[in-house]
């Protein structure tokens, strides 16, 4: 009996050891290894989603997600009507209304993030990252933990020009300043849709109708001249029957290409034009030999072309004024492709880039003058007016592109799974007193943080600045103002807009638990009730973080 009681005893207090030894060992982990963190707002988005609610068009079937964030603001009755869009019929035309009340029930919580920590010489910040990072001006408060991509790195001089960013050493001069290149892995994750031919409207007479005007029409149009030898039948297949060239172009008047996102859908947020995009389709050309496509933009001054023609890819840059000067040019045999050509081009940060099948094989930067592109050459040439925008940073908004379009033909093909997708785009702004704390010190104006061309910001050798993906609505470092004073007195650290590496957490690394749906919600999440509690994740949206 003494021996069994001891045996027991002896169980008993090894259960207790192990289970202390694993949470000790969990709370090492925890703190020097990996965390997990909560995401509340929309800054990050659509990259990385707040608090949110999933529509889905009735028209056309498209899924899409939009910041919950306004339904909770203003104070308006829940028995409210809230105009909703269907983006691939159009931004600017609701096609109904849902009640205010019902769109807060179904609204969901936002993803979850497991971040890594960052460890000096072994894993430090790196541009492009996406970190968990301390607030400075409320380091210690309600909202201490923010998220958002690093751009700026320490030692550096920069600015934000035409939604890009320039860099050079800390004290270059303003017109030394170069733009800095986003890698493919991180440029795949911040592209944005604006259009996609998938998601056409099924019933168009029910959705002018509804509308009570007419559908402008799919983004891409064949050229007036074409338009009657086009067919595309209910199963989103486009057909040229011909071996003449054709084209489709960019309905630029009612699919404008601005930073203007569906997740801010219910936002009022200023919109600047792009010309950073990507166009794709999936061609089956009757003979790939003689099957020619190739996009064609018009913007900042030039002409830029890249596709696909005769067995091979090319890319070209050139002044829209033509002459026989180029600014870039690129090309690269493709051997056998296949029966159905896989063809995505993309125009972004100086760039262009061709991938055939998937697979990267044109990879062509340019720059606007011999010896670079400083941020006030790359205004002038989208058409700002760079004295106006000296006295009103929110002036500098580039000409729209002014063409967009697929030149096709050779042969006759079947196209299908046509998009446009544009870059994320850095705004411009100023300091506005709500975006500081007063308790701080005094406030702040003029031009938000890095955002003056002829005047470069500079970041110290430990610090950083970062800005949401979701530039209309993000909260940046940049307009913050000045850091608590805490932080003064705790590691010397009294600079405005940016962070120190001392606040920096760590590399948000996976979404390791998205938002959750409504039980028997759907994936449109319609739940007329309002009663089922969110308890099934979306597992089709754990991902790694670029």
């Amino acid at each position: 009996m003494n021996d069994a009681a001891s045996r027991s005893e002896g169980d008993w207090i090894d259960t207790l050891q192990g289970l202390l030894i694993a949470f000790v060992v969990a709370m090492v982990f925890r703190g020097f290894a990996m965390e997990g963190f909560f995401i509340p707002t929309g800054s990050m988005g659509p990259t990385l989603k707040g608090q949110h609610v999933r529509l889905r068009g009735d028209h056309t079937g498209y899924a899409y997600d939009a910041d919950a964030g306004p339904l909770f603001e203003g104070g308006s009755a829940p028995n409210a009507s809230v105009p909703v869009l269907d983006p691939m019929v159009s931004r600017q035309m609701p096609v109904g209304t849902e009640e205010l009340g019902l769109l807060r029930r179904q609204s969901v919580g936002g993803d979850r993030v497991l971040v890594v920590k960052y460890v000096p010489w072994v894993f430090p910040p790196q541009r492009w990252d996406v970190p968990v990072f301390k607030n400075p001006p409320d380091p210690v408060g309600d909202t201490q933990n923010y998220i958002k991509r690093l751009v700026g790195m320490p030692g550096e001089s920069v600015v934000l020009a035409d939604g890009d960013v320039f860099v050079a050493e800390a004290g270059a001069e303003a017109d030394d300043l170069r733009i800095v290149r986003k890698p493919e892995m991180v440029q795949r994750v911040v592209w944005q849709s604006v259009w996609r031919s998938d998601w056409r409207p099924v019933d168009v007479q029910r959705l002018e109708q509804q509308m009570k005007r007419g559908w402008p029409g799919p983004a891409l149009k064949p050229r007036p001249e074409d338009r009657g030898e086009w067919t595309w039948t209910d199963t989103r297949d486009w057909r040229w029957p011909h071996e003449s060239a054709t084209r489709l172009e960019l309905d630029a008047r009612a699919w404008p290409i601005t930073d203007w996102s569906a997740y801010n859908a219910w936002r009022r947020v200023p919109e600047y034009p792009v010309s950073d995009v990507r166009l794709r389709g999936a061609f089956e050309p009757r003979d790939p030999a003689a099957f020619t496509a190739s996009m064609e933009l018009r913007a900042r001054g030039l002409l830029v072309t890249a596709g696909v023609r005769n067995g091979e890819a090319f890319a070209t840059v050139a002044p829209e004024s033509g002459g026989s000067r180029t600014l870039a040019s690129a090309s690269a045999r493709l051997g056998n492709v296949g029966k159905v050509i896989d063809l995505d081009v993309w125009h972004v940060d100086q760039a262009v880039w061709v991938f055939v099948q998937g697979r990267a094989v044109i990879e062509m930067p340019y720059e606007l003058d011999a010896d670079g592109t400083s941020p006030r050459e790359r205004l002038v040439a989208c058409g700002v007016d760079l004295e106006r925008a000296a006295n009103n940073p929110m002036d500098a908004r580039s000409q729209p592109l002014q063409s967009l379009a697929w030149n096709l033909g050779g042969t006759p093909f079947t196209v299908r799974g046509l998009r446009i997708d544009r870059d994320l785009h850095y705004q411009p702004g100023i300091l506005l007193p709500g975006n500081q704390v007063p308790s701080n010190g005094p406030l702040l104006n003029g031009r938000a943080f890095a955002c003056d061309a002829a005047n470069p910001a500079v970041l110290g050798s430990h610090e950083y600045l970062l800005l949401g993906d979701n530039s209309p609505a993000s909260r940046d470092s940049r307009y913050w103002g000045r850091p608590h004073p805490i932080l003064k007195s705790a590691i010397g650290f009294e600079a405005p807009f940016v962070v120190p590496g001392e606040l920096l957490v760590g590399h948000a690394w996976c979404v390791y638990f998205p938002a959750t749906y409504p039980l028997g919600g759907g994936l449109d999440m319609r739940d007329p009730s309002g009663r089922s509690p969110g308890i099934v994740p979306n597992f089709g949206s754990l991902r790694f973080i670029r």
